[in-house]
């Protein structure tokens, strides 16, 4: 951030002699209300000034939208300030000698927060949260350059009460056990919460991202958020198999569950037949991730559960993507309503796959027919 006080270089490194307008003393130095602009930077500065240097209130507009607003002390900002990117978002700093020095919170564009902490010369210093837009959050004693990285750092999930804590390197989880803390997480804290492990957890948790051929090292390690919330049982819909069901009364925009898989090209699963196609969901417009047959069983594979979500035209339930520490990119289930305990959890597959020959429609008989009874029904 201190760059962006920077009012004498160019990004070329070569100096710019602003322009002024507004009120001078005397001397002829800038005083009072007034405005320097950089032309070759785009960059302008509007406030007030005192002898020549930026004193009170003022705020920098800069080429690329951004802005920073606050109180400004022999041309540096010192105190609260405020810089807002210019797609909205905002960070609320303490400032001094124009650069970051205290507490600090940075809002997204709708406002919610993002990350809370501490800044000493520009960098993060001491205990940090920063929450992503699942409302999962990161939070421990960050290292010397700011980031993320040690061997007492907290994956704390969405419902600010499960965790994984352990050894993180710049955010990316190297080891860490399943717990559970001792009471709700909030934005408030200012230390590490207190936590017990969970004891049905056994297992060691890494950064283990799927591959084309592989799911996942330890394919019996369960979620600990994701038990805590679902189960699978017998599906209530005809035919259907097993089911995922709501293991709690859930909120509606709740992510519950996590749907991790082999990642293959869109051609490879359009090339071959919809009866390998049962667990598949495409991720982006790249990759689709696949549960493959043999990971079916629960007794083969429960590091997710997201495929076991039956499809229905009238869900409770929607597909999102979601950034697991884990599993890194993937989809998750993510409820459209409140959901009752015991309620089975569903999607709406959305296929919508035609065949590049004659337009025809490539969808499994199965869903094709509850397609046209779903349009019956609702005329």
């Amino acid at each position: 951030m201190s760059e962006v006080l920077s009012d004498d270089s160019s990004e070329s490194g070569d100096e710019e002699e602003p322009l002024y307008f507004g009120k001078r003393d005397s001397s002829g130095q800038p005083h009072g209300r007034g405005t320097q602009q950089w032309p070759k930077r785009g960059d302008r500065f509007e406030g007030h000034f005192c002898a020549g240097a930026k004193h009170g209130k003022g705020c920098f507009y800069f080429r690329d939208g951004s802005s920073l607003s606050g109180n400004f002390k022999d041309d540096s900002l010192e105190g609260v300030g405020l810089y807002t990117r210019d797609d909205g978002s905002q960070i609320i700093s303490q400032y001094h000698d124009g650069e970051l020095y205290g507490e600090s919170t940075e809002c997204s564009a709708a406002g919610n927060v993002i990350f809370k902490g501490q800044y000493k010369n520009d960098t993060r210093v001491g205990y940090c949260m920063a929450y992503d837009e699942y409302n999962a959050i990161l939070a421990g004693n960050v290292d010397d350059s700011g980031a993320f990285s040690g061997h007492s750092i907290f994956y704390i999930y969405p419902d600010h009460i499960h965790a994984l804590v352990g050894h993180f390197d710049d955010g990316v989880m190297v080891s860490a056990k399943a717990a559970k803390l001792d009471s709700k997480f909030t934005i408030d804290s200012k230390e590490p919460p207190p936590y017990h492990l969970l004891a049905d957890y056994k297992g060691t948790y890494t950064y283990d991202p799927s591959s084309h051929d592989t799911i996942a090292s330890q394919p019996l390690l369960s979620d600990p958020y994701e038990q805590a919330h679902v189960c699978v049982d017998e599906s209530t819909i005809p035919g259907a198999g097993e089911g995922l069901f709501a293991r709690t009364n859930l909120e509606e925009g709740q992510v519950i569950s996590f749907y991790n898989g082999t990642r293959l090209s869109h051609k490879e699963v359009d090339n071959r037949s919809w009866e390998l196609d049962g667990n598949t969901i495409s991720l982006d417009d790249t990759c689709v991730l696949d549960v493959p047959k043999t990971f079916s069983d629960l007794a083969d594979y429960t590091a997710s559960l997201g495929h076991k979500a039956n499809h229905s035209f009238h869900p409770n339930c929607q597909y999102d993507i979601f950034v697991h520490p884990r599993f890194g990119e993937i989809k998750c289930v993510r409820t459209l309503c409140e959901v009752n305990c015991g309620e089975e959890l569903t999607c709406c597959y959305d296929y919508n796959h035609y065949k590049p020959d004659d337009n025809t429609a490539d969808m499994p008989e199965w869903y094709l027919k509850d397609f046209k009874n779903s349009t019956k029904n609702s005329q």
